[in-house]
């Protein structure tokens, strides 16, 4: 396998991800900073654009992540495939999208009511369940991650595979690395 091929395996694997539950790369670990700390949390991939090579998440505009985006664009993601022993980290830049009806239109009512706990996200309840799906407002927020840079690493018995991967406006440049 060449460096191409193994950068476009996990680009398809991220792809894959947004489409198949059961993918190991639906769910991504997303860091993201302020002030000098980092935070990371799960996120869900939505949808991953193979042109212009950048990933969509939800998420609630109330939320820890979304000011943290807000405040510094700059984040990464991890995804993990433990069968197949590849790790992809992935260095990014967020944006909030304007345009998302199209993406709030899809989701079913259980979905929607995500976006609508009150009291918002992270603030202090009494109990576990002390919250209701009762917010009338829009808090629903689409963020696309436009990648930078991935670094891929295959874990193997036989011998490891890493390669880098930068991403021009128009190319991207691939080459391999001491794992």
């Amino acid at each position: 396998m060449n460096v191409s091929e193994f950068t476009l395996m996990a680009l398809k694997k991220i792809q894959r991800g947004t489409v198949d539950q059961k993918s190991s790369f639906r769910l991504p670990v997303l860091s993201t900073s302020v002030s000098n700390k980092v935070f990371q949390r799960i996120v869900v991939a939505r949808n991953f654009n193979e042109h212009n090579h950048s990933l969509l998440i939800f998420t609630d505009r109330e939320s820890h992540k979304y000011y943290q985006l807000h405040g510094n664009k700059n984040c990464s993601l991890l995804f993990w495939d433990q069968k197949q022993k590849l790790q992809v980290q992935v260095d990014g830049e967020a944006s909030i999208l304007e345009n998302k009806k199209t993406h709030w239109d899809k989701l079913n009512n259980k979905q929607k009511d995500d976006y609508k706990i009150i009291p918002f996200p992270g603030k202090k309840i009494s109990s576990a369940k002390d919250y209701e799906f009762k917010s009338s407002d829009d808090r629903f927020e689409v963020i696309n991650i436009k990648f930078r840079q991935m670094d891929i690493l295959e874990l193997s018995s036989t011998g490891h595979c890493r390669a880098k991967c930068i991403f021009t406006k128009n190319s991207r440049e691939e080459y391999w690395v001491a794992p």
